[in-house]
């Protein structure tokens, strides 16, 4: 489901958020897409980028660099700040990553202490064989580079953030009721991810009665249509919403890297305009369905 823009082939409509239809997810790379983004038109985003060394097609996560994906994603959100108004939050959502590869190389054995007698995977051990995702370990430069190490990717963005002028607010952090099993690896086995309140001025909206608690525990779900490999539970964006007190169709909710367009359909949900941007033109089709789907479910909602 294409999405034409003002200026191409298209004409302008009612509720236009500049050149983009609310309500619907804009295929191309946020950070193109962003800059004809009317600044201080957003109240509300919630976003979870994709994370590094997990993506399978193009954009934001494939560099070989975690360095070079730390920067990147640190150019968006200096540019989302200025589309955010005032007394508008991001809600960010970001898992981190440990310096080792995804798909193992033979020439990876010297790196490794797993296996018989400690001195790394045999030859044969399916670790080479499977095909996974096509991260690779960055190995030297920086000490926090070594290999094995947990990268610490989502401080880093938040520290990185905080330096560009973004407020933090807060850390929430979600406990999984059914996280995805580890292996036999010797560290804590991961049951939670992080999500990281930021604002442009302290002076923000926010739900004070009831409180917002900083542990949420809820599970991931199933949900019919495309697989995308990543996609977070409706749960996550509406404890997000509602915490912001973001309601009404004049609250703009962004989703930079909208996937199949979660944020979105639990933002119509709640009665809110929603806009999303996502490189993956699969993805875009399936989120533009979802979408289509709840406007034809619930027309006034």
């Amino acid at each position: 489901m294409a999405i034409e823009l003002r200026g191409e082939g298209r004409s302008p409509e009612a509720g236009d958020i500049g050149p983009y239809p609310k309500n619907r997810v804009v295929h191309g790379d946020c950070q193109m897409l962003l800059e004809k983004l009317p600044d201080g038109s957003v109240d509300l985003i919630v976003t979870s980028p994709p994370y590094w060394g997990q993506r399978i097609s193009e954009g934001i996560g494939e560099e070989a660099d975690p360095r070079a994906y730390l920067a990147t994603l640190t150019r968006v959100f200096r540019t989302l700040r200025c589309k955010l108004k005032p007394k508008g939050l991001l809600w960010l959502n970001l898992g981190d990553a440990y310096n080792t590869p995804v798909n193992w190389r033979h020439e990876d054995r010297s790196y490794s202490t797993l296996g018989h007698l400690r001195q790394g995977l045999s030859p044969h051990n399916a670790a080479y064989t499977k095909p996974r995702y096509r991260r690779r370990a960055f190995l030297g430069g920086d000490p926090w580079l070594q290999y094995g190490n947990l990268l610490g990717l989502p401080y880093r963005l938040v520290l990185a953030l905080c330096d560009e002028g973004w407020l933090l607010r807060g850390e929430v952090i979600w406990r999984k009721r059914n996280p995805l099993p580890e292996g036999r690896c010797r560290r804590p086995h991961r049951q939670h991810e992080a999500l990281y309140l930021l604002a442009r001025s302290e002076q923000h909206a926010f739900r004070r009665v009831p409180p917002v608690g900083s542990v949420w525990e809820f599970a991931n779900e199933r949900v019919e249509g495309r697989v995308h490999r990543s996609r977070f539970p409706e749960e996550l964006p509406r404890r997000c919403i509602e915490a912001s007190e973001a309601s009404g169709p004049d609250t703009l909710v962004l989703d930079p890297f909208a996937g199949s367009g979660t944020t979105g359909v639990v933002a119509r949900r709640l009665g809110c305009t929603f806009l999303g941007f996502e490189i993956d033109a699969e993805q875009v089709e399936a989120a533009n369905e979802r979408l289509s789907m709840h406007d034809v479910l619930a027309p006034h909602g």
